[in-house]
């Protein structure tokens, strides 16, 4: 498959208001390597929302290592974002590094 039938297959979603900071989200993007093409899924909670390039970083811990991904709301692998868990909880803090 080539990039371009991947990009008419999926649409480019921005990441509304809905998402916050303190959310437990699972993304599912697609990734490509030399000759594979792979569906990858990550759950991560959002750290912060940077407004001025619509992007989210999410973090997560996965045998002792902590992983952070940053993922633009414009990228054409993206495929869906939805939210597991939702904080009644307001942070004060625009990135969330206690967590």
């Amino acid at each position: 498959m080539k990039i371009s039938i991947l990009k008419q297959k999926t649409k480019n979603k921005k990441f509304n208001n809905i998402i916050k900071r303190g959310n437990i989200l699972i993304v599912k993007y697609i990734l490509i390597k030399e000759d594979e093409i792979k569906t990858m899924n990550f759950i991560g909670l959002c750290i912060a929302r940077i407004k001025r390039n619509n992007a989210i970083v999410l973090k997560n811990t996965i045998k002792k290592e902590k992983i952070k991904l940053i993922i633009y709301g414009h990228s054409p692998l993206i495929t869906s974002v939805k939210i597991i868990k939702k904080f009644k909880k307001k942070f004060r803090l625009s990135k969330l590094y206690y967590k």
